[in-house]
C-alpha cells in the first residue's frame, strides 16, 4: 500500500517514540524493584571517588565514561561522605571501600543506586534511537522492517537487564554502534563534520570499556574497504590514522587529563595490566551443569543459542541470506557484519565465561541485520503473519518475565536454564530484597527460621535480612546442616549457590555444599535466581556402607554429612559385593564409578544417589547413596528368587545371570569369625568349571538380618552355577552344594 514519504516519517517517529519510551519504562522499572547487584557498589564507588578526587584514584580494569555521567548526576545530589577520609581508603581495593562507603546509615543507598541505573538506561535509550535511524536508512524507509527492529528493541530482556543496573555493558554496547554508524556515515557522504563526529565517537568507545580497543582494526579494515571509492589505499588509512589524536584527547578528556610524571592516563594503562592478569588467571564458572575452572569457546555460542527470544534467533539465522540478497551493497553490510563477527570472536577466544553481557556490544549489530530480512519476507502472506505472531509471542515472553528479564531463557529450555548457564546470565544477586521479605513473611507465619544461603557482597541487613547464612556457617565450622540428608525446615538457595560457583569468589568455598537440592525440585522461585525448597523430614537410617579396600571418608566425616551419629560403619567391595546391613535404611559412600553393575541388576530399585562430591580440599570425588526400603524389595523381577535351605551363617535367597556374569543374594543368619567366601564354579556342557569365587563383604561383618549380593564375573558364559559358603583357609564346604540353572 503506498504511503506518502511524510506520513511515513511521522509513522516512523512515532513508532520511535514509542519504542524507545516502552524501553525506557521497562527498564526503570526493573531498576527499582531489583535490589543492589554484585558489582554495582564497585561502580557506585568509582563513581563517587571520580566526582570527589577528578581522578580514577582507586585501580580498576575499567575505563571513566560511565563512572563520569553517574558522577556528574551524583553532584546533584546532597553531599555524600568524603571517599578519602574513609578508614579503607588507603587499601584502594574497591570491594573493601564499597562495603564501607555504600552501606552507611548517612548514605541513601537506594536513592544512589537508582540514580545511577536511570543514566544507564538513559544510554539504553540512545542505543535503540541509533538503531532506529540506522534502520530506517538501510530499509529505505520500509515501515515494517523499523516496526520489528523497535518490538524487538524495546522487549529484548538482555537490554532490559543490562540497561536496569549500574555496569559498562551499556555503554559500551552504545558507544560501539555509535563509533560504527558514525564511521558509516562518514563513508557515506565525507566531511570534516561526520569525520570529527567519529572520532569523538571512537574516543567515547575507547573511555566506555577496554575491549573499544577492539574498534581500532575494525574501523582500519572498514576504512581499506573504500579504497574503490575514494583512491588510493594510502589516503583512506591517512582518514583513519587522523582521527585517532581525536579519539585519544576525548579518552584523555575523560580522564580529566591526568597526569603522572610525562604519563598521561596512568589509570588507563593500569586498567590494562588489571585485565590482562583477571584473563590469565580465569575463574570458576558454570556451563551446562558443570563448574569448570577454565572457559568454553562453546560458552558464547550457547549463551547467544539459550538467551535470545526465538523470532531474534530465526532472523540472526537469515543473516547469511540478507548477505547475498543484497550483495551489491556489500560495503554497507560490512559495517554491521565485521564489527559483530570481530567482537564475538574475540570474546569466545578469550573465554571470559560471565555472561551473555560480554557479547553484548555485537548484539545490536546482529539485530539490524537480521531485520533487513523482513522486507523481503514482507511480501508474502505466510511469512508476514508469521512475522506478526512472532513478535506477539515475543511481547508476550518478555513481559512474562517482567521485571526479571537477567534471568530470561527462551522456549528451547523453559525454566531450565539454571541447568545450563550462571553467573550474570541468571543470578547476580538481584533479588536479595525479596529473599528478606520472604524470610519475614515465612517466620511470621510460621514461627520457625527460614534457612538460606546468600554469598553476595550486598549488605543484608540494609533489606533486613538478619542473621547468618548457611554458607557463613559451613565457613565458619559452625552449622548443623548436613549437606547429604539437610534437616527439615524450609530452605532458599540463590543459583550461584546451588550451581557451585557463588556470587563472590572464593565466599562459597565448597562448590558442592548444596548439591543435594539440585536433585530437587524447588516449591517456588523468587524471581528466577533465589530458589525455595521444603525438606519436610531429615531421612532415617541406621548404617553406613564404605566402599573397600580404599575408603573415602571416615565415621566422623560421613556421619556429619548426613547428620547422623552412632550409626553401625560397614566396610565392602562395591565393584563385586553389595550390602544391604540389618535390612532397613541406610547410606553408602562410594566412589564416582564403579557401581554401574549394580543398577543393571536391580533396575528401579537401586539404591538412590543423594550427593555427589568433587575432589577439593574438603575431601576425595565421592557419591552418597541412600536405601530406604528393604533387601527383598530388590529382588524384584532382574533376580530369581531361591527357596532352598544350604544350612550356615547365612542363607541363599536369589540369583540371577546375564551372559558371562552371575551374582547371588544371600541373607544372613548367625554372626561368625569365620574367613568365608562364595564358591561359584560355572558349568557348560563337558568343558571344566570356569572360577569366579569371592566375598566382598567380610563375614566378621556379619550380624543377622544383614543382606548382600555377590557378583561372579567368569571368562564365558555357562548354564549351570556351583555356589555355597566355605573356609578359604580349610577350604571346607561351609553351606551347599547348591546348583543353579540360569532360567
Amino acid at each position: 500500500m503506498f504511503m506518502p514519504q511524510e506520513t511515513r516519517r511521522l509513522a516512523y517517529r512515532f513508532l520511535a517514540v514509542a519504542a524507545l519510551l516502552i524501553f525506557f519504562a521497562l527498564a526503570l522499572d526493573t531498576a527499582g524493584r531489583k535490589a543492589v547487584t554484585t558489582d554495582e557498589p564497585l561502580h557506585l564507588t568509582h563513581s563517587i571517588a571520580m566526582l570527589q578526587t577528578g581522578l580514577m584514584s582507586i585501580p580498576e580494569m575499567h575505563t571513566p565514561l560511565t563512572y563520569q555521567l553517574i558522577g556528574r548526576l551524583l553532584a546533584t545530589e546532597p553531599p555524600l561522605p568524603d571517599v578519602t577520609a574513609l578508614d579503607s581508603w588507603p587499601t584502594l581495593n574497591p570491594f573493601v571501600i564499597s562495603r564501607e562507603l555504600i552501606w552507611r546509615d548517612d548514605v541513601a543507598t537506594d536513592r544512589i543506586v537508582w540514580l545511577g541505573r536511570f543514566v544507564v538506561a538513559g544510554m539504553g535509550v540512545l542505543l535503540g534511537a541509533l538503531m532506529a535511524a540506522w534502520t530506517w536508512t538501510l530499509s529505505r524507509g520500509h515501515l515494517p522492517t523499523v516496526a520489528g527492529l523497535l518490538s524487538l528493541y524495546a522487549l529484548a530482556p538482555n537490554l532490559l537487564a543490562s540497561a536496569a543496573l549500574v555496569t559498562t555493558d551499556i555503554a559500551a554496547t552504545l558507544t560501539w554502534f555509535l563509533c560504527i554508524y558514525t564511521w558509516w556515515r562518514y563513508w557515506q557522504r565525507p566531511g570534516w563534520g561526520r569525520w570529527l563526529m567519529a572520532g569523538v565517537a571512537l574516543g567515547l568507545a575507547l573511555a566506555a570499556k577496554l575491549t573499544g580497543v577492539l574498534l581500532l582494526p575494525i574501523t582500519l579494515i572498514l576504512a581499506l574497504l573504500y579504497q574503490v571509492r575514494v583512491g588510493r589505499w594510502w589516503h583512506n588509512l591517512g582518514i583513519w590514522a587522523g582521527m585517532l589524536p581525536v579519539a585519544a584527547l576525548i579518552l584523555w578528556a575523560l580522564y580529566n587529563f591526568d597526569m603522572r610524571g610525562v604519563l598521561p592516563m596512568p589509570a588507563y594503562l593500569e586498567a590494562w595490566q588489571l585485565l590482562l592478569l583477571e584473563v590469565d588467571v580465569s575463574h570458576a564458572n558454570f556451563f551446562m551443569g558443570r563448574v569448570s575452572p577454565v572457559g568454553s569457546w562453546l560458552y558464547l555460542p550457547a549463551t547467544l543459542l539459550l538467551k535470545n527470544p526465538l523470532l531474534q534467533l530465526a532472523l540472526f539465522l537469515l543473516i547469511p541470506l540478507v548477505l547475498w540478497w543484497e550483495r551489491r551493497r556489500w560495503r554497507t553490510l560490512i559495517f554491521l557484519l565485521l564489527p559483530a563477527v570481530f567482537f564475538l570472536l574475540v570474546s569466545a577466544a578469550s573465554r571470559v565465561n560471565y555472561g551473555y553481557r560480554h557479547a553484548l556490544p555485537a548484539v545490536p549489530f546482529l539485530m539490524v541485520l537480521g531485520v533487513l530480512a523482513i522486507p523481503r519476507l514482507w511480501i508474502r502472506p505466510i511469512a508476514r503473519v508469521a512475522l506478526v505472531a512472532g513478535l506477539g509471542l515475543t511481547a508476550l515472553s518478555a513481559l512474562a518475565y517482567h521485571p526479571d528479564h537477567l534471568t530470561y531463557f527462551n522456549e528451547l529450555v523453559g525454566g531450565r536454564g539454571y541447568h545450563y548457564l550462571g553467573d550474570s546470565n541468571l543470578d547476580w544477586g538481584q533479588d536479595l530484597n525479596q529473599l528478606a521479605a520472604y524470610a519475614a513473611r515465612y517466620r511470621s507465619e510460621t514461627g520457625r527460621p527460614l534457612h538460606f544461603s546468600y554469598t553476595g557482597v550486598v549488605d543484608r541487613e540494609h533489606y533486613g535480612l538478619a542473621g547468618l547464612s548457611l554458607t557463613e556457617q559451613f565457613n565458619r565450622n559452625e552449622s548443623a546442616f548436613a549437606p547429604a540428608n539437610p534437616p527439615a525446615g524450609r530452605y532458599a538457595i540463590n543459583t550461584g549457590d546451588l550451581q557451585g560457583t557463588g556470587l563472590i569468589l572464593g565466599e562459597l568455598r565448597e562448590s558442592d555444599l548444596f548439591d543435594w537440592f539440585r536433585r530437587q525440585q524447588p516449591m517456588e522461585t523468587l524471581g528466577g535466581s533465589i530458589f525455595i525448597y521444603d525438606v519436610p523430614r531429615q531421612a532415617d537410617g541406621t548404617w553406613m556402607a564404605h566402599c573397600a579396600p580404599d575408603r573415602l571418608l571416615n565415621n566422623e566425616q560421613a556421619e556429619r554429612l548426613i547428620g547422623r551419629g552412632t550409626l553401625r560403619h560397614v566396610e565392602f567391595d562395591c565393584r563385586t559385593n553389595w550390602v544391604f546391613p540389618g535390612g532397613g535404611p541406610g547410606w553408602y559412600v562410594l566412589p564416582p564409578e564403579g557401581t554401574e553393575w549394580l543398577g543393571r541388576r536391580l533396575g528401579p530399585d537401586s539404591p538412590r544417589e543423594v550427593y555427589r562430591h568433587r575432589a577439593n580440599a574438603y575431601g576425595p570425588d565421592y557419591v552418597i547413596v541412600y536405601w530406604p526400603g528393604t533387601p527383598e524389595a530388590a529382588l524384584g523381577d532382574n533376580l530369581q528368587p531361591f527357596a532352598g535351605e544350604g544350612g550356615g551363617p547365612a542363607t541363599l535367597r536369589g540369583f540371577g545371570a546375564a551372559g558371562a556374569e552371575w551374582v547371588t543374594f544371600w541373607e544372613v543368619i548367625a554372626a561368625t569369625t569365620e574367613p568365608l567366601s562364595v564358591k561359584a564354579h560355572l558349568l557348560a556342557g563337558d568343558s571344566p568349571p570356569q572360577v569366579a569365587d569371592g566375598l566382598g563383604f567380610a563375614a566378621n561383618q556379619w550380624q543377622p538380618g544383614d543382606w548382600f549380593i555377590q557378583r561372579h564375573v567368569f571368562p564365558a558364559p555357562g548354564t549351570t552355577l556351583e555356589t555355597g559358603l566355605y573356609n578359604y583357609v580349610t577350604l571346607q564346604a561351609v553351606s551347599g552344594p547348591i546348583r543353579l540353572v540360569e532360567d
